[in-house]
């Protein structure tokens, strides 16, 4: 019986889904971050080590019953003078193992549109693009690092606008909305100087901490708060830039096919009017994802190894539940 492993490495969490030869579940486990850009190469390692460890227990293997693993590094190929040293880590750590590393756009361009043609646009801590032309044709936009103002469009930089909201608010550049008073409710800040002391004193200046925040841009959303929707309008329009830069240097058939994947995307009713309205000239349609990036990641895997996604594979990997 052969055995797959798909890794997949983000900003928040890294998820591994460890599958059977026809794509059955087979043990599944999530544990932290693992952008090696962010957080380091050792602690990358260290996850990838850690969680190979748990599925092969859990599902009572050993490394060397699995046939073919594809690990998606989050910020992988983004400087391309790390990639012989990042694949030879990973050779040294898992010798016994058939492992190819790309970055976590591939595992999710994979996923959502089963090696179709189209663009696969990720909002998830980071945010980045990745299309596939009718010719075959890969092109990349978007991920730049966040320290100088990159990843636009993600949980992080929705985060980081709500604090400049906040604080503009604060000191009276802008009139007090109902995020000013939620925020300082939902933390227990006795000041509004205290969102200070918890970003820098408290979170360490924390990428992932500061994404957090784009859950109460989602809720104040929700409750009708102008500002945060206005934040979420802005978001959508620099998503839509990815997917223009993508479009622009390929050929895509029409309808433009666009999928997507991250947890910003759980806001899409307020995503989506100012993300078309951004895209209008271009004839598109947003299509659900057909797997998550972490079965994206088995398709890879599969491929790896020379199979082919039928049927009962694509049947048992949408049951996966991850």
């Amino acid at each position: 019986m052969s055995n797959y492993l798909s890794v997949d490495c983000g900003g928040t969490k890294t998820a591994f889904l460890l599958c059977g030869d026809r794509g059955e579940r087979k043990a599944f486990c999530v544990l932290g971050p693992a952008n090696y850009m962010v957080n380091g190469v050792e602690n990358v390692l260290a996850v990838l080590r850690d969680g190979v460890e748990q599925v092969c227990a859990r599902a009572e293997i050993g490394r060397e019953e699995i046939r073919s693993a594809f690990a998606a590094i989050a910020g992988f190929g983004d400087v391309p003078d790390d990639v012989p040293m990042l694949i030879r880590r990973a050779e040294e750590l898992f010798p016994e193992m058939n492992l190819k590393l790309g970055n976590d756009t591939d595992n999710a361009l994979a996923g959502s549109l089963l090696g179709g043609q189209g663009i696969h646009v990720i909002a998830g801590t980071g945010s980045i693009g990745l299309g596939c032309d009718r010719n075959r044709k890969r092109v990349r936009s978007g991920g730049w690092h966040h320290l100088f103002g990159g990843d636009e469009g993600s949980a992080y930089w929705i985060g980081c606008r709500l604090i400049q909201h906040f604080t503009k608010q604060a000191d009276g550049r802008e009139a007090k909305s109902a995020l000013y008073s939620y925020l300082i409710d939902a933390y227990g800040l006795n000041s509004a100087e205290a969102i200070l002391e918890l970003v820098i004193d408290k979170w360490e200046g924390r990428r992932e901490e500061i994404a957090s925040l784009s859950v109460h841009a989602f809720e104040l959303a929700r409750r009708g708060d102008a500002c945060a929707r206005q934040i979420f309008a802005e978001a959508a329009g620099e998503l839509a830039l990815i997917v223009r830069s993508i479009y622009t240097q390929g050929t895509f058939d029409a309808p433009l096919r666009i999928s997507y994947s991250g947890g910003v995307f759980r806001a899409m009713d307020y995503l989506r009017p100012a993300f078309d309205e951004a895209l209008s000239d271009i004839s598109h349609t947003i299509v659900e994802p057909q797997l998550p990036p972490a079965a994206g990641g088995i398709l890879l895997a599969l491929e790896a190894a020379g199979e082919e996604l039928d049927g009962e594979r694509l049947s048992n990997l949408r049951q996966a539940d991850v």
